[in-house]
């Protein structure tokens, strides 16, 4: 027996201390290993491995077999912040972490273990892509991954951290996933590799730049958040799980707060609107965790507390609605609703952008996505109107008539079914045409509209506003809203889902 114990103790010893020279190379190449970021990101001692010893191959005839003890992928159960996680981190320094059947299928195990116990799964992408010995199995087994991230979509949350290359097939993996991190300088998401790019160019690229953290984060929005390094990365994982529900049966985490429920904001409805300032003053002690910050900037998107209880926050940053803007707002009301969050709306929006490159490309799509998305939901949505709220600027942005449980207006509120300019010359162009002074004549029936007919009280009186707020009083108003319709049950139309536009 204490010989059976020792055979034990060397064969965890060589997996758990890895080969050296592979264990510097990453270093070398300014990156952790699989089992340095699950230690970084676990409570201290919770981790624990399953299928360790994993160790088979599928090669294809004509080729080498290729397979290492563990698969070239960590898996296992941990906690953080003393809340259960299952996670799977791929291992670059056993077989360039390459996707294998087996690798597949530890990830799949650890997912399925996930949703029955309906916890987390965090996965951590490194890898040198698709085990090329095992032919197109491998790719299969990279599509029997991304089935299993559908099948758990809306279930549990999904968080990827993308923390070296991921190119191919795998790169879908960061984008079905519910939220997605990567890291400046070392990580990559493509399609096809960067040889596949030059050869059919005739240009070198720069990887970097393409297929790195800055690029997703801005230009295609797959990246959720980057950060500067492995560490900043792995904060900001458990910052977010902070806000999430295990599972979609399961309430986001409550957090009693000493912040005054009764503070009054520094506003009075007259200053320019900051879509951030105003979200952080709502929220517990200012703390709020701000979602896709570099991706479409006229929207902003963050999570937050009111009074102890979690809400996702959607807001205006600019006047005019985009189409990524739009986009971006869809998808998060979307996971909102997945995971029974609050959604808290705060409308200063003008309409949407007047660009006709725009509008033909996708801009009418995008936009019927987030009016889809918010008439689908069934949690608690609340909305706020601070500034403007014209035209198609109202209709998108969660009104009443897209199942809006209470609307609130500051007195400042300008809303209105078109533009006061546009107003001013339909309602009053025979004064307009009849005065000397026709552009100060405009000018002056613009403000008459705007005091006539775009202002909350008109809303209000029409009943699509519930109520004129002080700004100053806001903070404990919709907390008390938002206490009110945390138990909000819907009856809907039986069906199995809706189809969303393209």
């Amino acid at each position: 027996m204490m010989g059976k114990l020792e055979e034990l103790r060397q064969k965890n010893a060589a997996i758990l201390t890895g080969n050296g020279q592979n264990v510097q190379a990453q270093h070398a190449a300014g990156k952790k290993t699989a089992r340095e970021r699950l230690d970084s990101l676990l409570d201290k001692g919770s981790f624990v491995e399953i299928e360790k010893f994993v160790k088979r191959t599928f090669a294809t005839p004509g080729f080498e077999a290729a397979s290492e003890a563990g698969e070239g992928v960590v898996c296992g159960y941990g906690t953080i912040g003393e809340r259960a996680v299952f996670v799977y981190a791929q291992d670059y320094t056993v077989l360039s972490g390459s996707l294998s059947a087996a690798h597949a299928s530890k990830i799949i195990k650890v997912m399925d273990m996930a949703a029955k116990n309906g916890v987390p799964v965090i996965g951590i992408l490194d890898s040198g892509g698709a085990r090329i010995s095992e032919g197109v199995a491998a790719i299969g087994s990279t599509a029997a991954i991304l089935n299993k991230y559908s099948e758990l979509s809306g279930v549990v949350p999904t968080l990827t951290v993308v923390a070296g290359p991921c190119i191919g097939t795998a790169a879908y993996i960061a984008a079905v996933s519910d939220f997605t991190f990567m890291t400046d300088g070392i990580s990559e998401v493509a399609l096809h590799g960067p040889q596949i790019y030059a050869s059919a160019s005739g240009k070198s690229l720069k990887e970097t730049e393409l297929f790195g953290a800055k690029n997703h984060a801005e230009k295609t929005g797959i990246a959720q958040f980057a950060y500067a390094n492995e560490e900043e990365c792995a904060q900001g994982v458990k910052k977010l799980l902070s806000f999430l529900p295990s599972n979609n049966l399961d309430e986001a985490p409550y957090e009693a707060s000493a912040d005054d429920l009764n503070r009054q904001l520094p506003f009075t409805g007259e200053e320019e609107f900051d879509a951030r300032a105003v979200a952080a003053s709502i929220c517990d002690n200012s703390d709020i965790f701000e979602i896709q910050a570099a991706f479409a900037p006229d929207i902003f998107l963050a999570f937050g507390r009111i009074n102890g209880n979690v809400c996702g926050i959607i807001a205006n940053a600019k006047a005019e609605l985009t189409a990524a803007g739009a986009k971006k707002a869809a998808r998060f009301v979307g996971l909102l609703d997945a995971f029974s969050i609050p959604a808290v709306t705060l409308v200063n929006c003008g309409g949407t952008e007047i660009d006709i490159d725009a509008e033909q490309d996708s801009l009418i799509t995008d936009a019927a996505r987030l009016l889809s998305a918010y008439a689908q939901a069934g949690i608690a949505k609340l909305t706020l109107v601070t500034g403007k709220a014209v035209g198609d600027g109202f209709a998108v942005m969660c009104p009443k008539a897209l199942g809006a449980d209470l609307v609130y207006a500051w007195p400042s509120a300008e809303i209105s079914s078109m533009p006061p300019e546009a107003g001013a010359i339909i309602l009053y162009e025979d004064e307009i045409k009849a005065a000397e002074d026709g552009i100060a004549a405009k000018e002056q029936m613009k403000e008459k509209y705007i005091e006539e007919y775009a202002n909350p009280w008109q809303a209000a009186a029409q009943g699509v506003v519930d109520d004129v707020i002080e700004p100053a009083y806001t903070r404990q108003i919709l907390a008390a809203a938002l206490e009110m319709t945390l138990t909000k049950r819907e009856n809907r139309l039986p069906k199995k889902h809706g189809v969303l536009p393209l």
